[in-house]
């Protein structure tokens, strides 16, 4: 159980770093030179796609970390 709180944490943990680090970088190259209504429209279609991509690759590459950890763990 310790291990699945820890291995959860660093998914989210991971979700919450890449996706500060696309917003932020969005909002500093883009967001100057976007009207309001656009900017609407941006952040419903980063809600819609960039959140549940970053979500499903820091499964993903928690998952690597599980497996890798498991494997070094019998060598």
């Amino acid at each position: 159980m310790k291990s699945f709180f820890t291995y959860f944490v660093m998914s989210i943990v991971m979700f919450v770093i890449n996706f500060t680090i696309f917003n932020r970088s969005f909002n500093m190259q883009a967001t100057p030179f976007l009207h309001e209504e656009q900017r609407v429209d941006s952040a419903m279609m980063m809600l819609k796609t960039t959140i549940p991509a970053y979500a499903i690759a820091s499964i993903i590459v928690t998952v690597l970390f599980y497996f890798i950890a498991k494997k070094l763990k019998s060598i």
